[in-house]
């Protein structure tokens, strides 16, 4: 047990194995009448709040909702990606990390989806590079674009609109304009 007393104005602590009483006289081994007679007091420690756990902000759970559900995501169809877009990675967020095929991302208020594998660069922006990525739409008639190669050509039974008329690939790999070859109008 400790004990503690006022010495002058300061606060000592003591086991009190040997005490000196108020006459000068050295105990060793005091019971605890002889030390509450030299002035020793048994000391209690204060008790001590635990701190409060704090809640977590919303982004910490925002950013835990999004790897719970990391893998699941990856699953969903198109349609349903859009509806829970924000669970998404930013495109911002992938700059210098490889990024996978199929992978979706979220830029400038829109999901899209990475064309091929590649590592992310900030001057590489997904509204920018049709060989890199795709706008993820539900739009059953989208406006065709160019493709740049095999890695974003359009495949059989892709639909697309062109020139007031829509457009379905005849063939896989169809980097052609809708009316000059590979497309049938419907």
């Amino acid at each position: 047990m400790m004990y503690y007393k006022m010495i002058g104005d300061r606060e000592v602590f003591s086991t009190c194995k040997s005490i000196q009483t108020n006459e000068g006289v050295w105990i060793s081994n005091p019971t605890e009448e002889q030390i509450a007679d030299a002035g020793w007091l048994p000391y209690v420690p204060p008790v001590v709040p635990p701190t409060p756990e704090l809640e977590p902000d919303l982004t910490a759970e925002m950013e835990a909702v999004k790897r719970m559900f990391a893998t699941q995501t990856e699953e969903l169809s198109d349609e349903d990606a859009l509806e829970v877009a924000a669970l998404f990675s930013t495109w911002a967020s992938k700059i210098g990390t490889e990024v996978k095929a199929g992978e979706r991302l979220w830029y400038n208020t829109k999901l899209y989806k990475v064309v091929q594998p590649h590592i992310p660069q900030a001057d590489w922006t997904p509204d920018a590079n049709p060989a890199l990525y795709t706008e993820v739409s539900v739009v059953e008639w989208p406006e065709w674009v160019q493709p740049i190669g095999a890695s974003d050509a359009y495949m059989k039974g892709d639909h697309t609109a062109h020139n007031d008329k829509h457009w379905e690939s005849e063939v896989d790999n169809n980097v052609w304009e809708p009316g000059v070859y590979g497309w049938r109008e419907v």
